[in-house]
């Protein structure tokens, strides 16, 4: 048993590594359960989540957690730390994150339309940011 208390799970997802299983709640915590055994690995806080479904994730290699927020953000923790590395300030919620499967970029859908793809690399706006209804091309930048 993992010993979670929320009242509402709204998202699970394995981790990249297929070992653990990243559980958004509605008490403002993303935690990390291993997927055998069921024990709390770590959980991430900070960020507003108290009533919406929101999405967590994991980097590529494991590395990070990365979670939206009712406050129109996007955390990313360190995935052993659990402290905050980044926040990106979005203009409206992010319903929806995708991570490259080997990159370090992250897809955020957010209410209203916008899609913003943003490269992870400190960087405080996004690479791209495009409206759902004119949907141009969204090929990645070469390595």
């Amino acid at each position: 048993s993992s010993g979670i208390n929320a009242e509402y799970g709204t998202n699970v997802k394995f981790s990249s590594d297929q070992q653990s299983i990243l559980v958004s709640t509605t008490d403002n915590t993303v935690r990390l359960i291993d997927k055998t055994t069921g024990q709390l690995l770590n959980d991430y806080t900070g960020h507003t989540h108290t009533k919406l479904q929101l999405q967590a994730a994991a980097w590529h290699d494991d590395s990070a957690v990365i979670s939206s927020c009712e406050k129109s953000r996007v955390l990313v923790w360190d995935l052993i730390g659990a402290k905050v590395q980044q926040t990106l300030e979005l203009t409206s919620l992010a319903q929806t994150l995708a991570v490259h499967p080997s990159r370090y970029h992250l897809l955020t859908g957010s209410v209203g339309g916008q899609i913003q793809l943003w490269t992870m690399k400190g960087d405080k706006k996004p690479l791209k940011t495009e409206e759902v209804k004119s949907m141009s091309s969204w090929a990645l930048p070469p390595r």
